[in-house]
């Protein structure tokens, strides 16, 4: 395995180990950091360590980078403000996301 594809097979693992355990312990939140629906979200705490390792070492990347595109009439201090996670209730078994 070439050294470019070691890096992202650890860059990858890292990204979905984070994600999987923000699965776990808060869906809702997973929902908007990682962009997952219900499905995925259920998939992804799902996922053994095994798993996370087969996917991350596919020598692709699992990262999609969002652009920064801020809209020109909105100061960039508010749209950050909107990038921010506002989530003002405990999501439970029943109306998570």
């Amino acid at each position: 395995m070439s050294t470019l594809d070691e890096d992202l097979a650890r860059l990858n693992f890292e990204y979905l180990m984070l994600a999987r355990e923000c699965a776990r312990s808060n869906p809702e939140e997973a929902a908007w950091r990682f962009g997952l629906d219900r499905v995925g979200i259920d998939r992804l705490a799902g996922m053994t360590q095994e798993q996370l390792r087969e996917h991350a070492e596919s020598s692709r990347a699992v990262i999609q980078l969002l652009p920064v595109y801020t809209p020109s009439n909105l100061p960039l201090v508010a749209y950050v403000d909107l990038l921010q996670p506002c989530i003002t209730r405990t999501a439970d078994e029943t109306n998570a996301v």
